[in-house]
């Protein structure tokens, strides 16, 4: 059979579909061959129809394709097919192309929306991380504070509040034997050193504790520090070690706090 060309350009959606009569077939063929803009059109529906079958959408169609194929499977496509062809039963396989578009945008504007969901609860997710830390932030903040407020506690002050010399706060709990070290004012160690606490007996040499730094700001906090038992101690003292600490100081004092009668 005959078909004129420009019936032949409006049989891409049904060709691609594999539904036109073998005469038909052949003729749209030979316009393939010589013609891109029909190769492109065939492209276009068969793609749109394997991403109806997948079905899950994740095939991944070009950016521009739900834009171009629309156009096409709109009037401009229809216009094309004359009252002949509309009588003889084509009308169907272009609402069918038609509809393999539609389906097609609805499951690429889904696919967006689930990515924009995921996003979402990825956001929900981080935010709830960030509130349980802050939560578990405030819970840590309260049990310092609740510890240093606790009436067996003892506070014994290195260096001169007020000033720009380093500050450091001993809060020994008597009942514990513990020590809480809060330091502000502290530039920090230099590099591969570290502070060393050392506990002084009034008789005997100086006994080694933790080593520590402080951040960037000038502020530490150690927490549980055991105290020596069944030592009379004098006072505390603070100096720049090894950062592994040393067994003895290996440098001078730079902060002492002693320990008054009754402490």
């Amino acid at each position: 059979m005959n078909t004129p060309p420009e019936d032949l350009q409006g049989l891409a959606a049904a060709y691609a579909l594999g539904a036109l009569e073998p005469a038909e077939a052949r003729a749209f063929e030979a316009l393939l061959a010589s013609s891109p803009e029909a190769r492109r059109e065939v492209a276009e529906y068969r793609e749109v129809g394997a991403l109806l079958a997948l079905g899950s959408g994740s095939a991944a169609a070009s950016p521009d394709l739900k834009a171009r194929v629309l156009e096409r499977a709109t009037s401009q496509k229809v216009a094309r097919i004359t009252p002949r062809r509309m009588g003889s039963g084509w009308a169907p396989w272009v609402a069918l192309a038609a509809s393999l578009v539609a389906v097609a945008s609805l499951a690429l504007s889904g696919r967006g929306l689930r990515q924009r969901l995921t996003d979402r609860e990825a956001t929900i997710a981080a935010i709830r991380d960030s509130l349980s830390a802050q939560e578990a932030k405030l819970a840590q903040r309260e049990e310092e504070l609740n510890s240093l407020l606790d009436p067996n506690v003892r506070l014994i002050r290195m260096g001169t509040p007020g000033t720009p010399e380093p500050v450091v706060q001993l809060f020994w709990n008597r009942r514990s034997n513990q020590m809480l070290v809060h330091a502000f004012q502290l530039k920090p160690a230099a590099s591969k050193r570290a502070y060393q606490l050392w506990f002084i007996p009034k008789n005997g040499k100086p006994i080694p504790s933790v080593t520590f730094n402080s951040e960037p700001g000038g502020h530490a906090m150690v927490e549980r520090i055991p105290v020596p038992a069944d030592v009379e101690l004098a006072a505390a003292a603070l100096t720049d070690e090894p950062e592994g600490g040393s067994p003895q100081p290996t440098t001078t004092p730079f902060l002492v706090g002693k320990f008054e009668a009754g402490t």
